[in-house]
């Protein structure tokens, strides 16, 4: 049952977008001249390393990052609205006992460019559903050795980050930094990736 959880929310949070996409591209919105406003999509991926925080970093050694993301923009605006996906693994260390973590989010977030042009820099900060492995750790009883659980399920967060875009030929491209706060029973589960990617 748990493992069905990500893909449940993976398509409530396709359903939900549809029709946030349809009014957000429809017609009637005008600008402060009485034209309309154009709105568009933009499409991405991003890909970098990820530094566990806080009590994850305990026991766990860096690891990789894979985000998408699908951006509605206003032209001649500040700001944006994306929706956005992303997967994260940490190894464990050596000599810890345990099992890797992978964090799963989905949710949206908004973007604030300081610079309205394609060349920007930007900040972001958003809210997501989080879904994070249970870790399993074998603890040594009077009795023998046991298995306990620790952490994980699935939990709401929030993240904050900030990044710089630049066009290329056909693509623009980015650099992110982002701090990520999955909320759970006892301490947080904090992540930090930093991460490369493009938007079309």
């Amino acid at each position: 049952m748990k493992s069905r959880s990500p893909l449940a929310l993976a398509a409530l949070l396709v359903a939900l977008a549809s029709p946030l996409a349809a009014q957000v591209s429809g017609p009637g919105a005008t600008g402060a001249n009485g034209q309309p406003v154009q709105y568009y999509p933009l499409y991405g991926a991003t890909l970098g390393i990820a530094i566990p925080a806080g009590r994850l970093s305990d026991e766990h050694a860096a690891g990789y990052h894979i985000g998408g993301l699908v951006e509605f923009a206003v032209p001649n605006q500040p700001y944006a609205l994306r929706a956005e996906a992303m997967y994260e693994r940490y190894p464990l260390k050596s000599g810890k006992a345990g099992s890797d973590v992978s964090v799963l989010a989905f949710g949206p977030t908004i973007l604030y460019q300081f610079q309205r042009t394609q060349r920007s820099s930007f900040l972001t900060g958003g809210i997501a559903i989080y879904h994070a492995t249970t870790e399993e750790i074998t603890v040594n009883t009077p009795g023998g050795t046991t298995t306990v659980e620790r952490g994980g399920g699935t939990r709401p967060g929030f993240n904050l980050g900030t990044g710089i875009a630049f066009p290329l030929t056909d693509f623009s491209a980015l650099a992110e930094v982002r701090f990520h706060v999955m909320l759970s029973e006892g301490k947080p589960i904090l992540t930090l990736p930093l991460s490369v990617g493009a938007k079309f």
